[in-house]
This record gives C-alpha cells, sequence and structure tokens, in this order.
C-alpha cells in the first residue's frame, strides 16, 4: 500500500508539473494574442482577386471541356472553402505541436512521392506524373511537400544537432533535398523541384549556412542539371531554351510563351476589360493555369498586373514580419519557409509568363487552377496565422 500511495503521489505531482509547464508556455492559445489581421485581410483580398481572374480565365474553356462555363471556378470555389475552414482551425493549434510530427511527414511524403510514379496508381498528363488517382479527387504530393520540408527542417535547425557552419553539419539537409528532388526529377516535375530547392535552401540560410558554399555547389550542380535534361529528353530541352526565342517556333516549343506575350502586350495600360480576352479562347492553351498572369494583363492591363504584384508584395512583406517576430527559432524558420514558397513562386510565374525566364509550368498562387494547391497554401497562411499570435508586437 505505501508503495502504491507513493506511486500516487508521484503521478500526481507529474501531473501537476505538467499542467503549470503548460500554463506558463509562451504559445500556449489561452496566453495567445490576436492574430494580424491585416495579414488575414491581405489573404482574402489575393484570393477574392484569384478567383474572380479564375472565372475570367477558365469560362470559356470550362464551357468547351465541361459543359458549364462555371465547372472549373465551382471545382476552385470548394476548394477555397475548405481552405478557408482549415486555415481557421490551424490557426487555432499550437504550431509547435507539429513539430515531432515533421521526421514522420516527410517519410510520407516521399512515400507519395514514389506512388507517384507507379502505374496505375500515379496519373499522367502531358509527359508528367504529378498525381495521385484516387476516388474522390486527385492529390498533387509535391504540394505537401512544400510546407513539409519547409517545417522539417525548421524542427533539426532548432535541435541543433549539427553546425550549419560546416559542410558536415549541412550533410543531413542536403541529402534529403537531394532525394526529394531526384524523386520530383523523376516525375518530370522540373519546376515544382525548383520551388522545394528554393523553400530548403532559405531555411537553411536563414538558419545559419553560409550562402557562398551554396552558391559554389549551385554553380557545380546547375550545369550538370542542365546537361542530364538534354541528354534525357530533346522535347523539354527545347522548352526550357524557348524562352530566348518564343517567336522562332510558334507552332511548337515556342507557342504557349509567344501567345502570352502577345496576351500582355494586348493588354496595354488599362487592359480590354474584365472578361473581355481574346487570347483564352482557344489562343493560349490552359490560360486559367500557369498563364493566368498574361489574362490579368490583357483584362486588367499594366495597371491592373501591377495591383496584383503590389498585392503579392503586401502579402509577403507582412509575413516576413511575422518571421521577423515569431517568439522561436522554429517559428522564425517555419515562416520564413513559407514566405519563400510564396515569393518564389510568384516571382517565377510572373517570368515565365513575361519570358523572362524558361517556361517550367509554376502556378501563381491562389490565382492559378488547382485544388490541393489552393488548400495546402491556405493551411500554410493558418499557421503563419498561429504564428502571428505569439509575435513581440511593438
Amino acid at each position: 500500500m505505501p508503495f502504491k500511495s507513493t506511486a500516487a503521489r508521484s503521478g500526481r505531482q507529474k501531473g501537476a508539473e505538467r499542467a503549470v509547464q503548460r500554463k506558463t508556455r509562451p504559445w500556449n492559445l489561452k496566453q495567445a494574442g490576436e492574430i494580424d489581421y491585416t495579414f488575414l485581410v491581405l489573404v482574402i483580398c489575393v484570393v477574392a482577386v484569384g478567383l474572380v481572374m479564375l472565372l475570367s480565365a477558365s469560362a470559356s474553356a470550362s464551357k468547351e471541356i465541361r459543359g458549364s462555363s462555371y465547372s472549373i471556378f465551382g471545382r476552385q470555389l470548394l476548394c477555397v472553402v475548405i481552405g478557408f475552414v482549415g486555415m481557421w482551425f490551424v490557426s487555432r493549434i499550437n504550431y509547435n505541436s507539429y513539430k515531432e510530427l515533421m521526421p514522420k511527414a516527410v517519410v510520407i511524403c516521399g512515400i507519395l512521392l514514389v506512388l507517384v510514379l507507379v502505374p496505375g496508381i500515379g496519373r499522367e498528363l502531358n509527359g508528367s506524373r504529378r498525381w495521385l488517382n484516387t476516388p474522390i479527387v486527385q492529390i498533387q504530393p509535391s504540394e505537401f511537400v512544400k510546407p513539409v520540408i519547409a517545417m522539417y527542417f525548421a524542427y533539426m535547425i532548432e535541435k541543433g544537432n549539427t553546425d550549419l557552419k560546416t559542410l558536415r553539419g549541412n550533410a543531413p539537409y542536403i541529402v534529403v533535398l537531394l532525394i526529394i528532388v531526384a524523386l520530383m526529377l523523376c516525375e518530370t516535375h522540373l519546376s515544382g523541384a525548383i520551388v522545394i530547392a528554393g523553400i530548403a535552401i532559405t531555411v537553411m540560410i536563414a538558419g545559419g549556412t553560409p550562402v557562398k558554399p551554396l552558391i559554389i555547389g549551385a554553380v557545380i550542380i546547375l550545369p550538370i542539371g542542365l546537361i542530364a535534361i538534354r541528354l534525357m529528353s530533346d522535347v523539354r530541352w527545347e522548352r526550357i531554351v524557348s524562352f530566348l526565342h518564343p517567336f522562332e517556333d510558334m507552332q511548337d516549343s515556342g507557342y504557349q510563351v509567344a501567345q502570352g506575350i502577345y496576351a500582355i502586350g494586348s493588354g496595354r495600360l488599362f487592359g480590354l476589360g474584365l472578361g473581355q480576352s481574346v487570347q483564352k479562347y482557344s489562343y493560349l492553351p490552359e490560360p486559367y493555369n500557369d498563364f493566368i498572369f498574361a489574362i490579368i494583363c490583357e483584362e486588367m492591363g499594366f495597371v491592373g498586373a501591377v495591383g496584383v504584384m503590389a498585392l503579392f508584395a503586401a502579402l509577403i512583406l507582412r509575413g516576413v514580419r511575422i518571421a521577423v517576430n515569431a517568439p522561436d527559432i522554429y517559428g522564425t524558420l517555419t515562416a520564413t519557409g513559407i514566405v519563400a514558397q510564396l515569393a518564389i513562386q510568384t516571382i517565377l510565374n510572373i517570368a515565365v509568363a513575361t519570358s523572362s525566364v524558361p517556361n517550367t509550368g509554376v502556378a501563381l498562387p491562389f490565382f492559378s487552377y488547382g485544388g490541393t494547391s489552393v488548400m495546402t497554401l491556405l493551411f500554410e497562411m493558418g499557421v503563419l496565422l498561429n504564428i502571428s499570435r505569439y509575435s513581440h508586437r511593438k
């Protein structure tokens, strides 16, 4: 009996200590402040404008493919609603509670990327395997990898088991990144590999990795990657270099880029008017996806395009503010990775549409059609909102 009594007291004492710890933790929701409402308003504005432009850009193709002008828009709207509900829940979940899940999440993402390559499980479209066929929806695992890689690297860096100032200390991160990028390239998902690599490298630099070795590594690896693409696929190589001369092969590799440039030029200063695009009618392939920015320029003109870029800039800068004011390393690095994703995808999408970089097929966040993408992005916005609850506001 005395043994049981002592054990009971010990259990009660430990339970009391854990309760005190929960109450005193700086990230306890009861002690948290309000979310960053400015950031929330910016998210709502970007999503609303994105939905309007998606409806305009997709109406013609949606009517032709699915028999209704609102089919594509309706699917996206449903995913946005689910995304906002998820964002609200995520904004109320302690972001530190994800830490211990990250190693398992990375493994699960790796398994999903492998399954995409399996015939019958993965779906091939336009020469790329990027989707998993499920009974309800098609899932693009690469969208899950983007936030997971940021949060996993943030978790590992906060643990501080390795010195990021040394090559040996960076090796575990580089190995994980190379495995993921290799799987992405097997799917011929070059754009996704670029974005994920950009997110990971940004988090590493923010965590203390010197920039100089990364630049040297990029200088060495980039030519090797280009040579590999050249040897693997003539078609993909022509697509990559076509941005240098899009009008020389307008019937093949340069067609989409050239039509996008026509759309941008047609918009001039104030655009043709919302819904008045000409290029979306069978000229510009899939105008509601990677080249939706060209439709924005055509319908809303230079002024509208600058307005959209200003919205993204404000959203990204506010996200940077959340990262800077986060109360711990994990919060700062997680927010940095999420904001990096927004910035990289936005810059690359606009650069592709304007033929400033090779056409790699990067979606414009919250604008381009894609259910998995928009839901995942909104969940990520929920993580940022949760981090903002504990920011050191001034």
